[in-house]
């Protein structure tokens, strides 16, 4: 009897009918996301310089760890630049704990994902995510040190003198509302306050530094106005858009004063809040 040949690299009939009749083989999530997929084998980043990877859901690449170095309390932003904006992508930002300090769900309607966090010393980790859909993306860190427990009033200026879009920090203008004024007591003259408004009248500002509430709800502003502009604890406000609209939900109330600078909360989001940088707050 003629012995069969099996010439090598040929797959029997057999084990092709079996294939087919198992159909695709699943790929397992992480299975080919390499040492990265894990906090461990975590890629370093630096501060103001770009770097560029790469997460395929759909083959098994699902998530990358980065870890960045922070040298002081501050602020660190975190900036995404995603290739498919379509991409299904969350992102954790960690500390040096690996309590989460930030994390977001990546918006079809964007093509980066920006947010900014107070920090501590330390090594900080960056998760990304994605589930079935792939994309190239370029993560960026920036840093600016900042005693987030100081109360100097001088703190404002020390931070560079830029607001989140890296423009300078306009001068707080007064604003004349028109209302009733009250009359000083009689025999008291009060302390003159530099170019600020009457009583009731409303301070023009900018919120030039925005970090996430507790728990993720509303936003800690810092606005480049205060004392010396009539603020006070207890002052309510408005933040305002571009186009000069009043941001929906967007009542402040500030917390803390210094002589050139201003701390308040609101019940909305920083990205509800996004571009819409100006404030009218009332003056006391």
């Amino acid at each position: 009897m003629t012995p069969i040949r099996r010439w090598p690299g040929l797959v029997s009939p057999a084990l092709l009918f079996a294939a087919a009749a198992c159909g695709d083989v699943e790929v397992k999530p992480d299975s080919k996301s390499g040492e990265d997929f894990e906090r461990a084998g975590a890629q370093q980043i630096f501060f103001d310089k770009l770097a560029d990877d790469f997460l395929d859901g759909a083959n098994g690449d699902n998530t990358d760890w980065k870890y960045i170095k922070i040298p002081a309390k501050g602020f660190l932003k975190v900036t995404v630049f995603w290739d498919n904006k379509d991409v299904d992508a969350k992102v954790d930002v960690r500390d040096r704990f690996g309590a989460i300090l930030q994390n977001w769900t990546h918006s079809k309607e964007l093509e980066k994902d920006e947010q900014e966090m107070k920090v501590e010393p330390g090594t900080h980790f960056i998760q990304l995510h994605v589930d079935k859909k792939a994309s190239v993306y370029t993560i960026e860190g920036h840093f600016d040190a900042f005693d987030t427990d100081a109360t100097d009033e001088a703190i404002p200026e020390a931070m560079g003198g830029d607001d989140l879009l890296g423009e300078p920090i306009p001068d707080a203008a007064p604003v004349d509302s028109g209302g009733p004024r009250r009359p000083p007591r009689p025999g008291v003259r009060p302390a003159p306050r530099p170019d600020a408004p009457p009583p009731g009248g409303k301070v023009e500002g900018t919120i030039f530094r925005m970090i996430a509430g507790p728990n993720n709800k509303g936003t800690i502003l810092t606005l480049n106005i205060g004392e010396e502009k009539g603020i006070r604890i207890g002052s309510q406000g408005q933040i305002w858009c571009p186009a000069g609209g009043a941001l929906p939900g967007g009542a402040l109330n500030v917390i803390k004063v210094n002589a050139k600078s201003a701390t308040a909360m609101t019940a909305v989001t920083p990205q509800v809040i996004g571009n819409c940088r100006d404030v009218k707050v009332n003056a006391q």
